[in-house]
């Protein structure tokens, strides 16, 4: 493979997984916020801190996971499956919490591997996501 392709690989799946975080992190909020009862100020804190650890650790752990899984394993659906494990594992760094995310974002990500994502969809998610950060801190 030549370096050329090889970029455009990794740069279609950080797109993925940037965006991923994003919409994982969005559903992990939403369902651990009505639990207790939806409370605005709660869901925030809980997306904003999972989202950053999610991009940091999770995108990263991701990354490795799906490689190391193609290194592992031939058949795609075995090799799905010994990611998902590695997800899992990576996932079990804050017990059930982490896990729970983990998961979210292997589900997430695999739906949107099947759509072709541009730099403006991520940047647009991102824009959406800080500006609304920015709003929010200075009510």
């Amino acid at each position: 493979m030549s370096n050329q392709n090889k970029r455009g690989n990794i740069t279609i799946i950080l797109k993925r997984k940037l965006l991923t975080a994003i919409f994982s992190s969005l559903l992990f909020a939403l369902i651990f916020s009505t639990f207790g009862g939806f409370e605005g100020g709660a869901f925030l804190n809980l997306y904003y801190l999972n989202l950053m650890l999610v991009i940091t650790y999770g995108v990263i752990t991701s990354i490795f996971s799906d490689w190391l899984s193609g290194k592992l394993v031939n058949s795609r659906y075995t090799r799905e499956i010994v990611s998902f494990l590695f997800h899992c594992f990576f996932g079990c760094i804050l017990l059930v919490l982490s896990l729970i995310s983990a998961i979210l974002f292997f589900i997430v990500d695999r739906l949107l591997s099947k759509v072709k994502i541009g730099w403006l969809s991520v940047i647009i998610a991102l824009l959406f996501v800080v500006s609304a950060f920015i709003i929010l801190i200075n009510r």
